[in-house]
């Protein structure tokens, strides 16, 4: 299956990961299922957690009202 074309608009965002995480993404990658490269597959999970987190936030951010200073 070709993969399409990517339209949405990216950025770079620099990660630092231990050494046995980038052999898992670089094993990962050799597959071919999730990207060509250790980059695209780390890409890959990075937006799968976060739709993960949008659909089914677990955090739950109030307004507080910060004391007055004296």
């Amino acid at each position: 299956m070709r993969k399409t074309t990517n339209t949405s608009e990216s950025g770079v965002v620099r990660v630092t990961l231990s050494h046995q995480s980038i052999r898992l993404l670089d094993s990962l990658a050799e597959r071919g299922l999730w990207g060509r490269n250790r980059a695209e597959v780390a890409g890959r999970f990075i937006d799968e957690a976060l739709q993960k987190f949008v659909d089914a936030p677990r955090l739950q951010l109030e307004k507080t009202k910060l004391p007055k200073a004296r």
